[in-house]
């Protein structure tokens, strides 16, 4: 209510002013790039995996767009993907700028320790993140290292992490190392022996976030 005066009258009236809430701000939305470990499968989260967890914390609207079985390199035949299967990362980026996305992550590439031609591997990882950073130029990206299982990493993933680091790197990407999590933590991998719990994806989640609170990256 606002009070004005009425100089002809020598009084004053009071009048009713509506006031219009300011709405709040949009979140950000975060785009998730990954496979089974991002998916969340075997798990009550399936669908949506660690990426509703860290979404929830970080203030995001997430859109999980990881495919089980893909990597950099890899694709998989399942159906839902249609008869030519489902396609390796840089064949998602379309459905990932329909998003229109503020944030994109990359969560993945164990997969990839599996295909035949490593230097094909490490070449198709290059094309990924140059293609990533051309479709999303200003946009923040943000990579995790790939994950494993509850065994010492292999050598081939770890020669994986290294590209990946060195390639996030070369367009200005967030390189988040999350290191072995789940190595002799049987107890956060389902019974598939592959995949994380619910609890295996609530420490990726939480590693996640603290590790871009450590390195200040607005949310």
């Amino acid at each position: 209510m606002v009070v004005a005066s009425d100089a002809s009258a020598g009084a004053a009236v009071e009048t009713d002013v509506a006031t219009v809430p300011e709405a709040a701000p949009a979140a950000p939305i975060a785009v998730f790039i990954g496979d089974s470990y991002t998916v969340g499968q075997g798990t009550a989260l399936e669908g949506v995996g660690f990426t509703a967890l860290l979404a929830e914390r970080r203030g995001w609207e997430p859109v999980n767009i990881a495919i089980s079985g893909t990597g950099y390199a890899a694709s998989h035949e399942l159906d839902r993907c249609g008869p030519d299967g489902c396609p390796a990362y840089a064949g998602v980026l379309d459905e990932a700028a329909a998003a229109g996305p503020d944030i994109v992550v990359v969560s993945g590439g164990r997969n990839d320790m599996w295909l035949p031609d490593q230097e094909q591997v490490a070449v198709s990882i290059a094309e990924f993140y140059a293609q990533l950073r051309a479709a999303f130029p200003t946009e923040h990206i943000i990579v995790t290292s790939p994950l494993w299982g509850a065994g010492p990493t292999p050598d081939g993933l770890l020669t994986i992490r290294e590209t990946v680091a060195l390639e996030a790197a070369r367009i200005g990407a967030n390189y988040l190392d999350l290191g072995d999590l789940f190595e002799m933590r049987p107890d956060l991998i389902t019974a598939d022996k592959v995949h994380p719990t619910e609890a295996g994806l609530e420490l990726i989640a939480t590693t996640i976030d603290e590790l871009l609170d450590s390195q200040q990256l607005a949310s």
